[in-house]
């Protein structure tokens, strides 16, 4: 193998995969970069069994070939070079040898042979959507994911698809909130999903999506498939039994309240100041279009705040916990948030007010 490359574009390359590379595992080579090449491309690869990434960039390729070598001690050697043109190539001994401007270096690789086999596509069924609708679909449910891995079902988030309607659903809950989106799909659903995905696979996969272009998402076996223009990510897929949802989520909603979003984020930020760092309770008392937040540690001390709504039902006094409710607001994405409440024990359900998508919110009250 022998290589010329942008070093900015080598640089980038690594960024887009070196997360799902191993840190700690007894299988060395899975902290290595796979590095392989085609006609114009390099293609970079990292996997820690759990996540895959593969990403391609441009190059001149001087003589085709690939090995793997030790993905972050590349990375600290790529940052440090100046920005010149990159040249790499390979002996028979498995060493990378870097040159790039008077910088010399050479790296001990593991041939390709030792790297494990990545599932390929076997048909073109799947989802096709813009990348910024899926990755709005993770912002507003990744939150609501359990860190609590006794209940590993509630590890990720369940994607589950409507192949007669083409929407494509989302939804997480950690047993204290739970958050659920769905979208239209510009075009036809051809392969039925309803599989849990890690939250870790679903912030790598954040990471890497843009604001323009498609995602292609595929099943294979008991992993899903990610594909972009520029990124391939593939993750095994979290086995169980998701809760039902419709179970959860409230039918219909007897009062009917409209916040400021931005007031009553700013508002519970600042009562919840005062709260017990044990519960970080936060009570919300609804009235005629008024809403009280309090906050009181006996300890500590307390706060108030006086915020305008609209509202005109029976007096509601109910609590949350501060930062599970700011989570939701942070996400809302609307000037105004709907809030819909039964009854003070009852769970309280959050929805945008004018937004494009289907998405709700649920907590639950805390009791005072």
């Amino acid at each position: 193998m022998n290589i010329s490359i942008k070093r900015t574009d080598f640089l980038n390359g690594i960024l887009s995969v070196i997360n799902a590379s191993a840190v700690r595992n007894t299988l060395p080579i899975l902290s290595n970069i796979l590095l392989e090449t085609d006609k114009k491309t390099l293609f970079l690869s990292c996997t820690d069994l759990e996540i895959t990434i593969k990403s391609h960039i441009s190059a001149e390729i001087l003589s085709p070939g690939s090995i793997t070598l030790p993905a972050r001690r590349l990375l600290e050697i790529i940052r440090e070079l100046p920005e010149k043109d990159i040249s790499m190539s390979l002996n028979d001994n498995h060493v990378v040898t870097l040159m790039c401007d008077k910088s010399i270096f050479k790296i001990n690789g593991l041939p390709k042979d030792e790297y494990p086999v990545f599932p390929t596509l076997k048909n073109d069924k799947g989802i096709t959507l813009a990348q910024k609708v899926l990755k709005d679909m993770i912002r507003k449910t990744i939150f609501s994911v359990s860190s609590d891995e006794t209940r590993y079902v509630l590890n990720g988030v369940l994607m589950f698809s409507d192949t007669e309607k083409s929407i494509l659903r989302m939804v997480s809950t950690d047993g204290h909130r739970l958050s659920y989106i769905e979208s239209p799909l510009d075009k036809k659903v051809t392969q039925e999903f309803n599989h849990i995905i890690p939250s870790k696979t679903l912030h790598e996969l954040y990471k890497t999506l843009t604001e323009e272009g498609e995602v292609f998402i595929q099943l294979s076996e008991n992993q899903i498939i990610f594909s972009t223009a520029q990124v391939v990510l593939i993750s095994r897929l979290i086995e169980g039994q998701f809760p039902n949802c419709d179970q959860v989520i409230p039918k219909q909603g007897e009062n009917f309240i409209t916040c400021d979003t931005g007031k009553i984020m700013a508002g519970t930020r600042r009562v919840s100041l005062m709260a017990s760092d044990k519960s970080n309770s936060v009570k919300y008392s609804f009235s005629q279009n008024k809403l009280l937040i309090t906050s009181n540690t006996p300890e500590v001390g307390e706060a108030q705040e006086e915020l305008e709504i609209k509202y005109s039902g029976e007096s509601i006094i109910t609590a949350y916990n501060a930062k599970y409710l700011l989570d939701i607001l942070k996400n809302i994405g609307s000037a105004e948030c709907l809030i819909e409440l039964t009854s003070n024990l009852n769970p309280g359900v959050f929805k945008p007010v004018d937004s494009g998508f289907n998405y709700l919110c649920v907590i639950m009250p805390m009791r005072t």
